[in-house]
């Protein structure tokens, strides 16, 4: 597996350093992320997830975030889900994290959630309308879909060059990522920058099912 597929769904011993290497890079973005969430959907959550929740970080975050909600963590990844349970083992054993092996229809295991968050996951999406309106299936009316992401001219070289080499997409503007959130279905979009404009660290898209 190239280097490229292994972030979408890391495997073996080079997923595991992947997946080390993912906890420290996108860390203060999963929290940030989180945080914008919090600010929009208020403290009475109940359920919420993480799809492609890699190493652990975010469900860390939303367990702080949320601590009256059951958390749910969705990846594909067998490796990513060990790391995460590892970071989360006391979460994992009070039953207030559930860590579920699977992609976007496995979310059917929290619906109807408060909130879904997927970050960095939007470019290996195979059909990103498609995809984007089942994870709002998930939702209950009204539920938020926080999306962090980054513009493929922010995005490392090795990302802008071997991604879509490897069937993944990349977007240009805020505008594109909207519009695919709203021909799935979803309304209220909002949109954030963590950093400089010139210069951001990722982005994100806040909207509502």
């Amino acid at each position: 597996m190239g280097l490229a597929q292994q972030f979408g769904r890391p495997s073996g011993i080079l997923g595991a350093v992947v997946g080390l290497g993912m906890a420290r890079g996108n860390a203060a973005l999963s929290r940030w992320v989180v945080e914008r969430a919090g600010e929009r959907l208020g403290p009475g959550a109940t359920r919420v997830a993480e799809l492609g929740p890699g190493p652990g970080v975010g469900l860390q975050a939303l367990l702080a975030q949320f601590p009256e909600a059951h958390v749910w963590g969705v990846d594909l990844s067998t490796v990513m889900l060990a790391q995460a349970r590892r970071r989360n083992g006391t979460a994992c054993a009070s039953g207030r994290l559930t860590l579920v092996e699977g992609g976007i229809a496995s979310l059917a295991a929290c619906a109807p959630a408060d909130a879904v968050m997927a970050n960095h996951v939007l470019y290996f999406l195979r059909d990103p309308v498609a995809d984007l309106a089942a994870i709002r299936s998930s939702l209950r009316p009204g539920g938020l879909l926080a999306l962090g992401y980054q513009l493929r001219q922010h995005m490392p070289a090795m990302a802008q060059k071997r991604f879509p080499v490897a069937g993944h997409r990349l977007y240009d503007t805020e505008a594109e990522v909207a519009d695919v959130a709203a021909a799935a279905g979803f309304t209220s979009v909002t949109h954030h920058v963590k950093g400089p404009a010139d210069a951001p660290e990722g982005r994100l898209l806040l909207a509502t099912a």
